[in-house]
């Protein structure tokens, strides 16, 4: 074993000392002449352990390790601590793709009965996204459901990240994201940082919260520069602002979030059939625009519309 970061060197040699020249049998009326606390330890295999060395007065030595502290560590070594829980967690290897935004199967959260209990720092600390300005909203947007926050920065600004976990996805999304990158976090979440103008993250890179991840931009389907910032599970968005407190540049909770069916009752709104009177003057295309779709999909929908060219004033057309 490796050990680092906290042991001076007095301390270092004499424990070298002790483990080659004694036996290290406990006796019951060993006193302790010697004790060593807060050691930050790296094994060969590279795993961050945390303890004390204790030193007996018949030069027996003992090992007593101690569970380890986020705030004892620092840098590098928090990174290595980070990597081993990743590494023993199944959260990472379940529908885990460095190209498919969306990995998971398909979900019905908004009709669940049960709740899924989010401890919001497993693990990890938080940093604020940008929120000087917040454009636009998770909700309804233009008839359509807006899944994330559009929040306000410059070109070229910093971007950090809000949890600590490892990098799932970071190159340029055809879909209107622009240059993306998500977050996997212990706990199960995802977070999204969209429209950015550089990644500074490459695929399955271990980021701490308030790593840089990038820089400000306006790639993609973005009207000026902004940050479109999402918080997902397991694929299904639900509004950032029921775990970040905006006004205070804080988490809610310290402790567990429990999400529930209110927390994705907007898919139930999205999944609901829309239907489309036929008007004068309507023809698939324009029915299509007016409704945020296109004619692919309502012929899809429609399959008693054989001819496009046929639609009569009132006829009912599903758009959704």
């Amino acid at each position: 074993m490796y050990l680092c970061y906290t042991i001076n060197k007095p301390v270092f040699f004499l424990i070298v000392l002790i483990n080659l020249f004694c036996s290290g049998t406990i006796a019951q009326n060993q006193k302790i002449i010697f004790q060593q606390n807060g050691i930050i330890a790296t094994k060969s295999d590279s795993t961050v352990i945390s303890g004390s060395i204790v030193l007996y007065d018949d030069l027996s030595t003992k090992w007593i390790k101690t569970e380890l502290s986020k705030n004892s560590i620092k840098g590098d070594s928090l990174r290595k601590l980070l990597k081993s829980f990743i590494e023993e967690s199944d959260i990472f290897n379940s529908s885990w793709s460095n190209t498919n935004i969306f990995p998971y199967p398909s979900q019905q959260f908004h009709t669940m009965l049960d709740s899924i209990p989010i401890n919001l720092l497993y693990k990890s600390d938080f940093h604020m996204v940008p929120n000087t300005h917040l454009f636009s909203p998770f909700g309804w947007r233009r008839n359509r459901q807006h899944k994330g926050m559009d929040l306000d920065l410059n070109i070229g600004d910093t971007l950090r990240a809000a949890f600590s976990g490892k990098v799932r996805y970071s190159q340029f999304n055809k879909g209107g994201y622009g240059n993306l990158v998500i977050i996997r976090h212990l706990n199960g979440l995802e977070t999204y940082y969209a429209h950015q103008d550089k990644l500074l993250v490459k695929p399955n890179d271990i980021v701490l919260a308030g790593d840089v991840i990038g820089l400000g931009g306006e790639t993609g389907r973005a009207m000026g520069p902004h940050l479109h910032f999402e918080v997902r599970y397991k694929d299904v968005a639900f509004n950032p602002e029921n775990i970040i407190d905006f006004k205070n540049d804080k988490i809610k909770s310290q402790n567990t979030y429990y999400l529930t069916k209110s927390d994705f009752k907007w898919v139930k709104a999205v999944n609901r059939k829309k239907y489309y009177n036929v008007k004068p003057g309507d023809v698939l295309g324009k029915i299509a625009t007016k409704n945020k779709t296109t004619v692919k999909k309502i012929l899809r929908l429609n399959p008693s519309i054989t001819n496009p060219n046929s639609l009569k004033i009132g006829q009912k057309v599903r758009v959704r």
